[in-house]
Parts: C-alpha cells; structure tokens; sequence
C-alpha cells in the first residue's frame, strides 16, 4: 500500500511539473507588437535609431523603411513607440508621452 502511495504521489507531482512547464510562454515570433514608452531619440540613421528612457537606459534598434525621416525626432521631445518585430524593427506608430510618464 505504501508503494502504490509513493508511486502515485510521483505520477501527480510528475504531472503537475510538466502542465507547469508547458504554460510558460513562447519566444515571440515575428511581427510580435511591442511599445517602448517614454523614450527620447538620441541618434538616429537609416539604418538604426538609439532610443533612451527616463532611466538613462539606451536601446539601439535596427529599423526598416516604415520609419519617420529622422527629421521628425526633436532632441527633447519624449514619445511613446509602437512597434514591431521581425528581421527590423517596423514602426507602427507614436504619439506624445503623457505629462505624467515623464517623471516616472
């Protein structure tokens, strides 16, 4: 009886774990959206823009050819992006971060 016991509570715990792992989420695939918000253009080229936000942390994304001329990003300006993945990075949009996200 005391085997039968072991055996199942191993099945269970067993069974448990891999319904566990298996909703852990995937790697997004391309043409995954995502937003970075608040930040300011530091650099920017045809190829690549240097985004910063109010923490002073940089990301540099490869861009494609959906992407405003660089003429469009004032030096103090800070935007939300809306975004896409792929290859390059695809915009979708952007808009004015509200006054409230600046501070933060």
């Amino acid at each position: 009886m005391k085997r039968i016991l072991t055996i199942s509570a191993v099945m269970i715990f067993i069974l448990v774990l891999s319904k566990l792992a298996s909703k852990a989420p995937a790697a997004p695939a391309p043409g995954v959206a995502f937003a970075l918000k608040a930040q300011k253009v530091v650099a920017c080229s045809p190829t690549e823009i240097v985004l910063v936000d109010s923490h002073h942390t940089a990301t540099r994304l490869d861009i494609d050819g959906s992407w405003p001329d660089c003429s469009e990003f004032e030096k103090n300006d800070v935007i939300d992006f809306y975004l896409s993945r792929g290859d390059k990075t695809h915009f979708v949009s952007m808009e004015r971060t509200a006054w409230w996200r600046k501070a933060m």
